[in-house]
C-alpha cells in the first residue's frame, strides 16, 4: 500500500475511535488490520499510533507510562538479562544525594569542579535507567539502551563542567539521554519493513514532540525536532504530510 493511503487509514481508524468515545478493541483493530495487511507483529505500533492519538486500547499498556508492566492481557512482563539485574542490584545500593546535596553538587559543577563530575554522574545513572524504560520495545535491547544512556550522560555533564548558562542541570541531562535513545531507535528503524518504519517513526515524532513541548512550554520547530531526534529536516517533514499533520510543527522566528 502507498504510504500516504497507509497513513490515511491509520488516521480513519483515529476518528473511528474518537467517535467511539475515544475507545477502540483490539478486537475492532485486529479486523482493520486484517483488511490493510498489516501482520499481527506490527499491530504493537499501531496500538502505539493510537496512544499517541490519544485513543485507549483495552488491555494496552504503553511503554512510556508502563515500562516493565504486561504488554498484552496474558503476556508476561519481559525479565530482565542476569546482567541487569545485577546492575540494578548495584544501583539500588548506591546511596540517593538529597535535593540539598544535588544542588550544591550542581554549584560545583557550575563553578568547574571536575571532582563533581563523578558524583553527578552516578547520582542520574537510575534516571538513565528510568528514561531507558520508556524505549523498551522498539528494537534496540535495553541494556544497549542503557549502555548509550550512559555514555551520554557522561558527555553532558563533562560538557555542562564550568557552565554557567544552562540554569536545569536535570533538564539538560534528560533533554540528551533522551536524543540519544530516540536517535538509537531511528536507527534500527533503518533496516525494518516499511509498514514497521512508517508507524513507528511517525510515534517517535509524535512522542519526541510530546518530550520537548513539555520541555519548552511551546511546541517545538521543526529546527529543534530535527537536533532532538537527529532526522533531516526533510524527512521530518515528509512524516509530517504522512500524518496528515498530526505531528505539530512550531513556527521559528
Amino acid at each position: 500500500m502507498d504510504q500516504r493511503e497507509f497513513m490515511r487509514q491509520m488516521q480513519e481508524l483515529a476518528e473511528l475511535g474518537r467517535a467511539r468515545d475515544g475507545v477502540l478493541t483490539k478486537e475492532e483493530i485486529a479486523s482493520r488490520c486484517r483488511d490493510l495487511g498489516i501482520r499481527k507483529e506490527h499491530r504493537e505500533l499501531v496500538y502505539a499510533y493510537l496512544a499517541e492519538q490519544r485513543i485507549h486500547v483495552p488491555g494496552y499498556k504503553d511503554k512510556g507510562q508502563t515500562a516493565g508492566e504486561p504488554e498484552e492481557e496474558g503476556k508476561a512482563a519481559p525479565e530482565d538479562s542476569r546482567y541487569l539485574q545485577i546492575y540494578k542490584k548495584e544501583l539500588r545500593a548506591l546511596s540517593v544525594p538529597s535535593p540539598e546535596e544535588m544542588e550544591e553538587l550542581s554549584v560545583r559543577l557550575r563553578r568547574g569542579d571536575e571532582t563533581a563530575v563523578p558524583k553527578v554522574v552516578e547520582a542520574y545513572l537510575s534516571r538513565v535507567v528510568s528514561l531507558a524504560g520508556r524505549f523498551r520495545g522498539r528494537g534496540v535491547s535495553l541494556e544497549d539502551l542503557i549502555q548509550e544512556g550512559n555514555l551520554e550522560l557522561i558527555t553532558c555533564v563533562n560538557m555542562l563542567l564550568g557552565n554557567t548558562e544552562v540554569v536545569d542541570f536535570k533538564k539538560a541531562i534528560d533533554h540528551a539521554v533522551r536524543s540519544r535513545m530516540i536517535e538509537l531507535v531511528d536507527q534500527e528503524l533503518s533496516i525494518t519493513d516499511q509498514v514497521s518504519t512508517v508507524l513507528a517513526r511517525v510515534n517517535l515524532l509524535l512522542e519526541a514532540t510530546h518530550i520537548l513541548a513539555e520541555e519548552y512550554g511551546r511546541i517545538a520547530t521543526i529546527e529543534e525536532l530535527s537536533e532532538f531526534t537527529h532526522m533531516d529536516c526533510e524527512e521530518i517533514r515528509m512524516y509530517v504530510d504522512l500524518s496528515q499533520n498530526n505531528i505539530e510543527l512550531g513556527k521559528g522566528e
